[in-house]
């Protein structure tokens, strides 16, 4: 973690500039992690607390890559062809009642977005259906004349490729990832999520850390060759990474159209998802990039293509250098989010009501139920009733405390918590560390001896409000 003075030295980058990029991303996008490559070697590593490098973060859009290989691999090897008809593959998946339309589509619609999707099915939509996931993607409209013409986003198209792998691989997506690039690179067991027919989800749900994220990035770079093997056909990964089709709204992006399940610009091309995620590789310069973070706009990657740009081509006044890469040094490694407000660490007359009581909640969107809060030393022990489970975890004064509470989920293991105080009120920030989501709690008594609580997502996939603030309310038991 941090930074290769030696190398960003050799190759002349102006540590200015990465200073900029850095005030810019943090301005700007709440990042979680971040790992630059520069020709194969890792440059600049960090994570901003309470998220490591460590940990490995749900992916969302960004699992699209796995799917645009598994195809590459069954389209390589004469199993699967571009120009096939989607309904050759699942016939048998197909509603009583669908859209004629969907005898139209081909491999290339569903690979490029150009399916005609009235509608985005994303992973919230998916995982809402208990069975027959590809029936009920079936049974959606379609806009016939946009086929092969207009971009609609649809994450049940990467579904169904997910699907149509699964067929004629003999195993799913995971599994051929898994098989041919995750164990030839070293990444040891990489986690995707499944729907209940037992087919990797396509769209959404592989879990990385940055740092295998820019793995992939720089094995793109190289054509799909790792330590002296091809792991990816080289002419797959040229095909997949050229512009087919306009993505509207983004023309003034760096990524302007979308290829095979990733976007494409002309200096750069990534793979991109849901709050901030970024598998990201430039066509000029051997740079890969690989991000998480719990974002609410897609900037990363334009701010990274502009500063590192200026930082490979200008230079840094030799009296600011030296100053400058101590400031970036000093910077990386000491990267964290903001933690919870108020500067009291010991309780006052309004705030002690909070504790060594059991609070019983109204509905909150985390479904906690109750929790019993007490005070050890520099520490907090919240003894907590989360959706019908008992679970006890801690939070540090202006610190984070680990918390490993789903030993058995790897879908939200940790959890780090920090906690402040003022004069009226407790604040918990948490980070969900295998998830986008980062949350701040406040809680307080009212003058009618009610707990007043607020809830403060970074990002989330509820109704957005314009303060992004849930309030709701406990009482004493």
């Amino acid at each position: 973690m941090g930074i290769c003075k030696k190398k960003l030295k050799e190759v002349g980058f102006n540590p200015k500039k990465l200073l900029e990029m850095f005030d810019e991303l943090e301005k700007r996008v709440e990042l979680h992690s971040i790992s630059i490559r520069y020709d194969g070697d890792i440059v600049i590593e960090g994570a901003w607390a309470p998220f490591s490098l460590k940990e490995p973060q749900m992916m969302h859009s960004l699992s699209k890559i796995g799917t645009s290989l598994c195809v590459g691999f069954a389209v390589d090897e004469g199993k699967l062809h571009l120009e096939d008809k989607m309904l050759d593959y699942i016939r048998e998946d197909l509603p009583e009642h669908y859209d004629p339309a969907l005898e139209d589509l081909t491999i290339f619609d569903l690979l490029t977005m150009q399916a005609g999707s009235k509608e985005c099915c994303n992973n919230v939509w998916f995982t809402k259906l208990e069975k027959n996931w590809e029936t009920e993607w079936l049974k959606q409209p379609k806009i016939r004349e946009d086929i092969r013409k207009v971009f609609h986003y649809d994450s049940g198209c990467s579904y169904t490729l997910s699907r149509i792998v699964t067929k004629v691989m003999g195993k799913n997506c995971l599994a051929i990832m898994q098989e041919r690039i995750f164990d030839k690179m070293n990444f040891g067991k990489i986690h995707w999520l499944e729907s209940p027919e037992g087919h990797s989800t396509g769209g959404w749900g592989m879990y990385l850390t940055a740092g295998k994220i820019s793995a992939l990035a720089q094995l793109l770079l190289q054509k799909g060759e790792w330590n002296g093997e091809q792991l990816v056909p080289a002419w797959w990964v040229e095909e997949m990474s050229k512009p087919n089709v306009v993505i509207p709204g983004d023309e003034d992006k760096a990524l302007t159209n979308y290829a095979y399940h990733i976007k494409a610009g002309k200096e750069i091309f990534a793979a991109e998802g849901a709050f901030g995620q970024y598998l990201i590789c430039f066509r000029d310069y051997p740079i890969a990039i690989g991000i998480t973070s719990g974002a609410s706009e897609y900037l990363a990657a334009d701010i990274c293509l502009k500063y590192l740009k200026e930082a490979m081509d200008t230079s840094c006044p030799e009296e600011d250098s030296k100053k400058a890469w101590e400031l970036l040094e000093e910077k990386v490694e000491s990267l964290t989010l903001p933690l919870p407000e108020g500067d009291l660490k010991q309780t006052t007359k309004e705030t002690e009501k909070l504790f060594e009581r059991e609070i019983v909640f109204t509905e909150n969107p985390r479904k906690i139920e109750k929790v019993t809060i007490s005070k050890l030393d520099e520490k907090l022990e919240l003894k907590m009733m989360i959706d019908g489970e008992e679970k006890t975890a801690y939070a540090g004064y202006k610190h984070w405390i680990h918390n490993d509470l789903y030993p058995q989920d790897f879908t939200k293991r940790y959890h780090r918590i920090a906690y402040g105080m003022d004069e009226n009120a407790l604040y918990l920030s948490i980070g969900l560390i295998n998830t986008s989501y980062r949350e701040e709690y406040c809680l307080w008594v009212n003058s009618e001896g009610v707990v007043v609580g607020t809830w403060k997502p970074n990002v989330t996939y509820l109704p957005q409000r314009d303060d992004m603030t849930w309030k709701f309310t406990g009482q004493f038991r």
